[in-house]
């Protein structure tokens, strides 16, 4: 069945011009053991060409990870339109056999008195109640009508402004029950100069 569906669609590959770095990256470097003659002394970045060499590392990894990730998107889309192309006969199938069984599940299961289900040697044909939906298309007219002749139906909302509270806490050293607050750190960006 497989088979079938994958020769009825066809799809032109688009060629992954990446390296096999992105696809696959390389681990090639394992520490040594500690205490083993190999192992060497830790790291440190104490010149400025070492915080440079850090940085293009940095960079380099970042822009791997970006590659990788417009990679995935790319092939996401490519499953999600094969997906959507080779479902749409079948998708049309069930809409039309569901509309040709419908009136003679409904009528069948009228004239039985308890259940809601026309059992089938193949499956069953199920009547089952949906929940109401209820869609606000223009909420303005709607909240000024309910304003005036059912207050019931309006709800107000109390929530707490956070700038005022950043000022409370952290400006005024004021303790808020319920806060949870915590200084802003510094955090190190790496940026390209390019």
């Amino acid at each position: 069945m497989q088979a079938a569906v994958m020769d009825v669609v066809r799809t032109e590959p688009a060629p992954l011009d990446l390296p096999t770095s992105i696809l696959y990256p390389d681990f090639e470097f394992s520490p040594p053991e500690p205490g083993s003659a190999d192992s060497l002394p830790a790291f440190t970045i104490d010149t400025l060409s070492k915080a440079d060499w850090a940085v293009a590392k940095i960079l380099a990894a970042e822009d791997r990870i970006s590659r990788r990730a417009e990679l995935a998107a790319e092939l996401h889309s490519r499953i999600d339109t094969w997906l959507t192309k080779s479902s749409t006969s079948d998708q049309e199938s069930i809409n039309y056999l569901t509309a040709l069984v419908r009136p003679f599940a409904e009528a069948e299961i009228a004239k039985q008195r308890r259940s809601r289900s026309l059992l089938l040697p193949s499956g069953s044909a199920s009547l089952r109640k949906l929940p109401d939906r209820l869609d606000i298309v223009d909420k303005d007219a709607a909240l000024a009508y309910c304003q005036a002749s059912y207050p019931e139906a309006v709800v107000v909302k109390m929530d707490l402004s956070k700038s005022v509270l950043r000022t409370l806490i952290f400006k005024e050293n004021q303790p808020i029950p319920g806060v949870d607050a915590e200084l802003g750190q510094d955090t190190l960006l790496i940026k390209s100069s390019l």
